[in-house]
């Protein structure tokens, strides 16, 4: 069996070639790598395959059975949800989390009633997903009920998830049944129970179904049979892996500094003082963020306006080479 992994990135399409020997020791055997097409994505992804499968093409080898094949893919530089909770530091922030850890970035959030200022941010940057949260099971639904009902009212056409307190289910339903909805379980049953395994799912189920449609994605699909997860949800997974797997590995970090996005991913056991009083969520021992804003290739200018004094103290007194720097970034 040839063992295949592709990513499709915002700026660059990766592939290679692994052997899998005994003990699960792991060999690469080829890699290479395409400027990603952003108009379809098919197009960077088959130059690579078939680059590292040495073919002109790779797909009569893929029908065999031949290859093993996991690929992943960045979504457009990065899936946008919006987030509503309820208190900032508890439902709203297990949101947040929740997105983050199923390969999402956050582009909004909301806590308590949303308003009208709020539906119109909304429709005027509408997320790839909007998810829903608030209450814990048994607890407040004044706050979820009101928000329910202001977006149904609302030209919001995106795909909403409901993962709030379960008491409202039914009433989400009744609501928001004409929109683009999916209801799992509460993303925090409890205040110390946060349970984010049913949203994240839903998340990649929505980023497989539906968002990878656009731009040549479902084209892969067609032709491999086989469908890719979120960049973000694989590499967190693999985070996961080594913390429970390799000695001396429980606590890092690993920072993902992709075209669009800069992805940050930690792995620590939070050891407390016995005295120390803790308020809000507790962290989860795997954790990612990711800051929308600080892509290396799609916000350069940005990031170079964020570094700007730290240019200015290396390149001081040389008005050529800060002129030069700022002429790369726009070229990026």
């Amino acid at each position: 069996m040839i063992n295949v992994s592709i990513d499709i990135g915002s700026t660059w399409t990766k592939g290679a070639v692994f052997e899998v020997g005994d003990n699960d020791h792991i060999e690469v055997k080829n890699c290479a790598l395409s400027p990603t097409t952003p108009h379809h994505l098919a197009e960077g992804f088959f130059t690579v395959l078939n680059k590292i499968l040495n073919v002109d093409d790779a797909r009569p080898l893929l029908a065999s059975g031949k290859i093993k094949l996991d690929y992943s893919s960045s979504a457009k530089g990065g899936l946008a949800v919006a987030a509503i909770g309820l208190v900032p530091s508890i439902t709203l922030e297990s949101a947040k989390v929740t997105a983050h850890s199923a390969g999402a970035k956050v582009s909004q959030h909301f806590a308590y009633n949303l308003n009208k200022a709020d539906l119109r941010a909304l429709e005027a940057t509408p997320p790839d997903i909007l998810l829903f949260t608030g209450g814990t099971d048994g607890g407040d639904c004044s706050h979820g009920l009101a928000n329910a009902k202001l977006l149904a009212k609302s030209n919001l056409d995106c795909a909403i998830i409901y993962a709030g307190n379960r008491d409202l289910q039914d009433e989400v339903q009744d609501l928001l049944g004409d929109k683009d909805l999916t209801i799992v379980d509460n993303v925090l049953p409890s205040l110390d129970n946060p349970s984010p395994l049913g949203a994240r799912s839903a998340i990649c189920d929505i980023f497989l179904h539906k968002i990878v449609k656009g731009k040549g994605l479902d084209v892969i699909v067609e032709q491999t049979g086989e469908e890719p997860l979120p960049t973000p949800y694989s590499v967190f997974e693999l985070v996961e892996q080594i913390r429970r797997h390799v000695v001396g590995w429980e606590t890092f970090m690993l920072i993902d500094m992709g075209g669009a996005t800069t992805d940050i991913y930690s792995a620590n056991q939070n050891s407390l003082a016995p005295d120390t009083v803790m308020h809000g969520l507790p962290e989860p021992i795997v954790k990612r963020t990711v800051e929308g804003d600080l892509g290396m290739r799609v916000s350069a200018i940005t990031a170079g306006e964020t570094g700007a004094p730290l240019i200015a103290h290396y390149f001081s007194h040389q008005e050529s080479k800060i002129a030069a720097f700022h002429h790369y970034l726009k070229h990026l």
